[in-house]
């Protein structure tokens, strides 16, 4: 039973047979059997036939949110048999977005690795929208993005806001000065991501439009163009203080400010959080002691 939940979650998490079937090491219709055992044992009709997506029926949401629940607390069982409940050890996942991830976690990863060496950590670099997905299917444990959104079976605990700067190449008109209006912005060529996209978060309700040339799903595609002069782009400073120092990049405070991201840390409500992820968070939210404050750009 266990098991069908769990690829039925995967299922729907997917919409696809063939990942399914990959992700649980069976065979297509392996998948197809377990759909039809669930829809046997309770006597309701689970997803829709006949489309190309996997739309889940009233019944089908009902069993996707209990099964999410029911391995969800199995997991847990697990973990709390098979260590101490004092022993901070086991397996512990943390879902992240990249620019997060890359930048900003590794001096804490390091910390919480020291201090507790019987933790198997697994940091996973995902999309946003993947990350409310994996902690709410129990993939993570964990999960940290940027512009958090309220969601009803999610708890969001603030982590830290990030500045936010233009970045424009060494030989820019505007390289040498120490910041620009908003205003300024007006028209200009820019290079955005398509994910993790604080140009949206800052000009949403201005007037200012810019002109977008590219947009790259990679921070560091993203500064490479902008240090060839194809654009600029509105990043978070921390990605990018070792090429303004290297002399790659300049960095420019936005006048008016402050235009900081918010980084928030996600877990499920109901959901009893493990002792790893419970030290993991506290070192998230207390570390601003581990480490001196960073200066402002330029």
């Amino acid at each position: 039973m266990l098991h069908s939940l769990r690829i039925f979650s995967d299922l729907v998490q997917t919409q696809s047979f063939t990942e399914t079937a990959h992700r649980n090491y069976m065979t297509q219709p392996a998948v197809s059997h377990h759909l039809k055992m669930l829809e046997q044992k309770f006597g309701k009709q689970l997803v829709e036939r006949g489309g190309r997506r996997v739309k889940l029926t009233r019944a089908g949401v009902l069993l996707l949110e209990a099964g999410r629940d029911i391995l969800g607390r199995y997991e847990q069982l697990e973990r709390a048999m098979q260590q101490p409940a004092s022993e901070v050890a086991g397996p512990f996942r943390v879902g992240s977005i990249y620019t997060v991830g890359l930048y900003e976690l590794p001096r804490y990863t390091t910390a919480f690795i020291k201090r507790y060496p019987k933790v198997d950590l697994l940091l996973a670099y995902l999309k946003d929208v993947e990350i409310y997905e994996a902690v709410l299917t129990d993939r993570v444990e964990v999960g940290i993005v940027d512009y958090p959104k309220p969601h009803p079976q999610l708890t969001i605990t603030p982590f830290k806001k990030e500045q936010i700067v233009l970045i424009v190449p060494p030989k820019h008109p505007w390289s040498a000065k120490k910041q620009i209006r908003l205003e300024q912005l007006h028209g200009q060529p820019f290079i955005v991501a398509q994910t993790e996209f604080p140009i949206d978060e800052i000009l949403r309700k201005t007037p200012i439009r810019v002109q977008v040339m590219h947009a790259f799903d990679n921070i560091e595609i993203t500064k490479r163009a902008v240090a060839v002069g194809l654009g600029l782009a509105l990043v978070p400073l921390i990605t990018v203080e070792d090429d303004v120092q290297r002399g790659k990049l300049s960095a420019l405070r936005l006048a008016g400010g402050p235009f900081e991201c918010p980084i928030g840390i996600l877990t499920r409500k109901r959901a009893e959080i493990s002792l790893p992820a419970r030290k993991f968070i506290e070192i998230l939210t207390a570390a601003d002691s581990l480490h001196p404050k960073r200066g402002a750009a330029n």
